[in-house]
């Protein structure tokens, strides 16, 4: 007699208090008619809270009803399917285990159910641990996004630095050979305006000499002709026109190897000098 009051209680619904009818299963876990479930939530559709009339607990937002097929009635016998058969896998009712499941290996629906239920936490628990070392996982992986970032920025940061202070470099080596180039032009531009001046006056003493004899040529008297002659200074070559050394366009090509050896060598020189000011 406790039996079955005590499978009437498992196979009642806690609503109509009848024998669960379409039976549904609720997230907490307690079973009810699919009806009274349906019209208890309907009740409560303008507050939009729902929650289970046995334990109380609410759920947000509605929850879908899942079948129970643990508490359905047997389609055969029209007897409720209390009884779990582990050889075939199915639940079955008293008059199932009678026929077709004579001898199989049986327990009660709520057994089984418990058994599973056990099975079904430590299955949670499994996955709840895997989730827990996944997400750390993926915050490691986020802190290693971080660190590339945050190591990129500051190599990019850096190697601005370092191109700076080369540009810079680079700019002040480029003032100096220009002020070098410029006081070499002018040392250069006054040689040879100095030799081409005195080159020129030169010309005009020779031109000077050249109308004297020019004048002298003329003259029709013979004796005053002879008697001037021996007068006339002796010519002498110029001094200067062995020293004229012309070079077009090669005057500075000493500064352009500089400067090619600058640009072969400097570069690594400058570029480590600059990473060592850096560090």
């Amino acid at each position: 007699m406790e039996q079955n009051q005590l499978d009437r209680e498992t196979f009642s619904c806690s609503i109509c208090l009848n024998l669960l009818k379409d039976p549904v299963t609720i997230p907490c876990g307690h079973s009810y008619c699919r009806n009274c479930i349906t019209s208890f939530w309907d009740e409560g559709e303008r507050k939009k809270s729902y929650h289970c009339p046995q334990c109380r607990k609410t759920f947000t937002p509605r929850p879908e009803l899942q079948k129970n097929i643990m508490l359905n009635i047997c389609s055969k016998h029209d007897e409720v399917m209390k009884i779990f058969c582990r050889t075939d896998q199915k639940c079955i009712c008293s008059l199932c285990l009678v026929a077709e499941h004579k001898g199989h290996d049986t327990v009660s629906a709520a057994a089984e159910r418990t058994d599973r239920q056990r099975e079904l936490e430590e299955r949670r628990g499994k996955i709840q641990q895997m989730i827990q070392n996944q997400e750390k996982d993926v915050k490691l992986l986020q802190q290693e996004v971080e660190a590339i970032n945050h190591s990129a920025e500051k190599t990019v940061e850096d190697s601005e630095k370092v191109f700076t202070q080369l540009i810079r470099l680079l700019q002040k080596r480029s003032s100096e050979v220009k002020q070098q180039i410029r006081s070499q032009q002018e040392t250069e531009v006054s040689r040879v305006k100095e030799l081409q001046e005195k080159l020129e006056q030169e010309i005009t003493e020779l031109r000077r000499k050249d109308a004297e004899l020019e004048q002298l040529s003329h003259t029709e008297d013979h004796n005053q002709f002879l008697l001037n002659y021996p007068s006339l200074p002796a010519l002498r070559e110029s001094t200067h026109s062995s020293s004229i050394n012309i070079r077009p366009l090669r005057h500075f090509e000493d500064v352009t190897a500089a400067v090619s050896d600058i640009k072969l060598q400097d570069n690594s020189t400058m570029y480590s000098s600059s990473i060592e000011n850096m560090q």
